[in-house]
């Protein structure tokens, strides 16, 4: 497996067209705990109880579809004491490696509570939780992953349990959640202003008052409005010496 793919925070598992595993980097094997344990050489179908099957081979169906939702290619699948967030995505061409030639990859992500408030979002995260610092953006563009550098990243809007990185070069399904964005980027860039939103200050342009709100304009094609929540509005006034 690529050197990028093996250290990427996202757990990723590849598979042949026989949807036989052919290998794991180590972020899917910590997520998978001891079921990973013999993984490799699997037939997915066989991991599975026969009335998950189906949605499996769905799920697998769906990746080759460029047409497809981000929901139609991902599933919730539920692991003691934690719940995974499975991403299925075609790869083409198909990707070698040692085991053999891999043309799907599963990403693995552990799902997220919702956040509740704005006001539950603002508390600091306890002492030690913090993850290390993200130096790449893992997204999707077309039918495989792009690392992107996040100094591209215009702002971060909330999609579910995932993430759209806006840039200037157009938007980007991560599957990252927002929340885990927030704690891993640089916070000297990078700032919540709402449950829904982080931007990336060095590409905001002006900040705007429409209707007693505010919002930051953006430095990215149709300058795009990110809305700042009311009760973020004034550290971020102190931040910026507003």
């Amino acid at each position: 497996m690529d050197y990028a793919l093996q250290n990427m925070d996202v757990g990723l598992v590849l598979l042949d067209s026989a949807r036989r595993v052919l290998t794991l980097n180590p972020a899917a094997v910590r997520l998978l705990g001891e079921r990973a344990a013999g993984l490799v050489g699997a037939y997915l179908h066989d991991l599975h109880p026969p009335s998950h099957r189906a949605k499996v081979e769905l799920l697998l169906a769906a990746a080759g579809d460029p047409a497809a939702s981000a929901s139609a290619c991902s599933m919730m699948v539920a692991l003691p004491g934690r719940v995974l967030v499975v991403k299925a995505t075609a790869l083409a061409p198909a990707a070698t490696v040692a085991e053999g030639s891999a043309v799907t990859a599963l990403m693995l992500m552990e799902a997220v509570r919702p956040v509740a408030s704005d006001a539950q979002a603002l508390a600091p995260p306890p002492s030690g939780s913090l993850s290390e610092p993200l130096v790449k953006l893992p997204v999707e563009k077309g039918q495989g992953i792009v690392l992107l550098d996040p100094a591209d990243a215009v702002y971060l809007q909330a999609d579910g349990h995932y993430t759209t990185v806006h840039t200037g070069d157009g938007a980007f399904f991560c599957g990252l959640p927002l929340s885990e964005l927030e704690a891993r980027l640089d916070p000297r860039s990078f700032v919540r202003t709402h449950r829904g939103y982080i931007v990336n200050l060095r590409h905001a342009r002006a900040v705007e008052r429409q209707d007693g709100r505010a919002a930051f304009v953006m430095a990215a094609p149709g300058a795009p409005r990110v809305p700042v929540s009311r009760n973020r509005a004034d550290a971020l006034k102190k931040r910026l010496a507003l």
